[in-house]
């Protein structure tokens, strides 16, 4: 099976960096695609099997899924929010499988690597930015300078700067925990090969999840503030 993987691996990696350049695609990069690739051939083929008065386990689990981001749109979002479940829940199930990845012998977390994590928190303030636009129109724009135009001058850089922090932290805070748990968990295993790696297991199924959860809650709250009124 390993043998598998890692021919699948080098498969991969050799594909994409004869597309874009030698050198240019990171192990990080190819685990991103994969999971990309893997869900457009995995969803079509589990819907095909969907039942509605005998749901299997993989389609339980996903209705679990899809009730636990609906639950945070309404939530953290409020009226009308169960539409952007519909961008928040593909890009959740994207950072969960991205770092459960790990676990397969021979695959690299993408959310372990900064690329991944900082392209996440653009797409994050792109999605925050454009609802609030298209919500408000030129409103909007009030979130950045405030309703007392003598404040502008003042109001503006702070906000300008604020907003651009939101795709920053997002960005450091999941990279730096998956790394973190990744690295750890390596160099235990490397110390302690049996035995001590499956009380590492849980911790970072845990971590996983709750990363996912941090940064999808967080982008809730940013599409939330954008659809508020300037103040």
């Amino acid at each position: 099976m390993e043998h598998e993987v890692s021919a699948l691996y080098n498969w991969l990696y050799h594909s994409f960096d004869e597309m874009f350049g030698v050198g240019f695609i990171t192990d990080q990069a190819v685990m991103a695609w994969f999971v990309v690739l893997a869900s457009l051939v995995i969803f079509p083929i589990l819907s095909r099997r969907f039942s509605v008065y005998e749901p299997g386990a993989a389609q339980q689990m996903l209705e679990f899924g899809v009730g636990a981001i609906n639950t945070m749109c309404d939530a953290f979002i409020g009226e009308n929010a169960r539409k952007y479940a519909k961008v928040m829940g593909p890009i959740a199930f994207f950072i969960v499988a991205a770092n459960l990845i790990t676990f397969i012998p021979g695959f690299q977390p993408p959310t372990g690597d900064l690329n991944t994590t900082v392209a996440l928190g653009v797409t994050s303030f792109l999605i925050y930015n454009f609802v609030g636009i298209r919500a408000q129109g030129l409103t909007y724009l009030k979130q950045f300078t405030g309703d007392m135009p003598m404040m502008v001058p003042l109001m503006l850089p702070i906000e300008i700067l604020s907003h651009l922090s939101r795709p920053t932290s997002l960005a450091i805070r999941l990279f730096g925990n998956i790394f973190a748990e990744h690295t750890i968990t390596g160099v235990f295993f490397m110390l302690v090969p049996i035995g001590l790696p499956v009380v590492f297991g849980p911790l970072g199924v845990f971590v996983s999840f709750m990363q996912t959860f941090v940064f999808v809650m967080l982008s809730m709250i940013y599409i939330a503030g954008a659809l508020e009124h300037g103040h």
